[in-house]
């Protein structure tokens, strides 16, 4: 499967690519280290994000996450408009006070929501032509490339996709954000052997590491290192008690790169070494 890359397309500095499209094509099943956002002028075709099927049309936009497996099938004269920029830039220039909360729970792991169908937000008339001319403006500045253009595309990404936000009807209410942080603790249980540094989670959510880090201690009342360890001593407790593994085949299991950060760990939470509690238990 091909994979295209943020580097092959930005210009400079510029972490923003934005193109049109005007003829039917099939594109063939691929990934991409970027977000974009596919919106449809004209025509219609079958989109295939991690294998669910959008049929879209004019005024559809789609939101994709970075890593996702995507492919489509143009019909009759396609005409649509790509953005695509790295993760990052959500999290350093687009995400503000006011919209930080509801742009987690929009993506909350590629799963988008949306009034509608899963990951297509439909724009129609005003809303439309506005959508449309924020577009066409993103073009010319991409093409022409005067003077702070850069900032110019980053402000009007930003409207993009307050716009979606908006359509979307996602708000800062107590019962989607909480559901998006239990998504998020959810993975964090389900994949604990796997890779979870700070940095790996915050591109999932589109944050820098640092306002990341801030956001998961005031919901959870501690850093995510912290609570990424204290559950995978928890995990390690259940295995100790249930299982005949062997300590070094648990702590890396559970994801500890070493028996040593996992003696640290396990002593920090349980005042006792695994091999004490063990012991302890099978008496």
């Amino acid at each position: 499967m091909k994979i295209y890359k943020m580097e092959e397309y930005a210009d400079g500095d510029n972490s923003i690519h934005i193109f049109l499209e005007n003829k039917t094509i099939e594109e063939p099943l691929h990934s991409h280290n970027f977000i974009e956002i596919v919106y449809t002028l004209q025509g219609k075709a079958t989109h295939y994000i991690d294998g669910t099927e959008y049929s879209i049309s004019r005024g559809d936009m789609l939101f994709m996450n970075y890593g996702c497996s995507h492919r489509f099938i143009g019909e009759g004269d396609l005409a649509f408009i790509n953005i695509c920029f790295s993760p990052e830039i959500l999290g350093e220039k687009i995400i503000v006070q006011e919209n930080a909360f509801a742009l987690l729970a929009f993506n909350s792991f590629n799963e988008m929501r949306a009034e509608a169908e899963g990951g297509k937000i439909t724009f129609y008339a005003k809303e439309r032509d506005e959508i449309e001319n924020i577009l066409y403006s993103m073009l010319s500045e991409n093409t022409e490339k005067s003077a702070l253009y850069i900032p110019l595309l980053e402000n009007y990404l930003n409207i993009i996709i307050t716009k979606m936000l908006r359509k979307s009807k996602l708000g800062l209410g107590d019962e989607a954000l909480n559901g998006v942080w239990k998504e998020l603790s959810d993975y964090i249980d389900e994949n604990l052997g796997a890779d979870l540094k700070l940095s790996t989670l915050a591109r999932k959510c589109f944050y820098n590491p640092s306002y990341f880090s801030r956001i998961f201690k005031e919901k959870f009342g501690t850093s995510p290192v912290e609570y990424i360890s204290r559950r995978r001593v928890d995990y390690a407790v259940k295995l100790l008690r249930e299982t005949a593994l062997t300590i070094d085949d648990i702590a890396a299991k559970v994801g500890f790169s070493d028996r040593s950060s996992f003696y640290s760990a396990f002593a920090k939470y349980r005042n006792q070494t695994p091999s004490e509690f063990r012991k302890e238990k099978r008496k």
